[in-house]
């Protein structure tokens, strides 16, 4: 599959989940503690679950809430609570937003090294902009991402 079909495709998967994440909120005491309340479980009961201490369970909860908790951790509490853990990065924007936004970024920086660009009226510098951004966005050259 051709590099700039993959990445249409993930930019999709990405821009989907973002729209079903948008509203997300953390909970105060976290994920753990809040799943473990609502079923009504105790920290015993998880560790057992879990095969673990409850004060492992207690300081995984701590710990989610450092933002120290791993990955694989916070899988393994979800599954002894019968629940599925979800670890994802979600744009901020549309990735196609993104990506125009870093291609008019990279234009206004060329429009720097392009002779008497400043002497140009503002109609034909904003044209010579949007011009560079979508043969940027066009060509999508290995330093796209590159900030000086």
């Amino acid at each position: 599959m051709p590099d700039f079909l993959q990445r249409r495709r993930l930019a999709r998967l990405l821009d989907r989940n973002a729209e079903r994440f948008a509203d997300h909120q953390i909970p105060e005491k976290g994920w753990i503690a809040t799943m473990r309340h609502a079923l009504g479980m105790s920290a015993e009961q998880v560790a057992l679950r879990k095969g673990v201490t409850r004060n492992a369970v207690y300081q995984a909860e701590r710990s989610e809430q450092e933002g120290a908790v791993s990955l694989k951790q916070m899988e393994k509490l979800a599954a002894a609570m019968g629940g599925t853990f979800v670890y994802a990065i979600i744009p901020d924007a549309p990735i196609e937003q993104l990506k125009y936004h870093q291609a008019v970024k990279r234009a206004r920086r060329l429009a720097r090294d392009e002779p008497g660009f400043a002497t140009w009226p503002k109609d034909e510098q904003q044209d010579w902009i949007d011009d560079t951004a979508a043969q940027q966005l066009h060509d999508f050259p290995p330093d796209f991402w590159d900030d000086p």
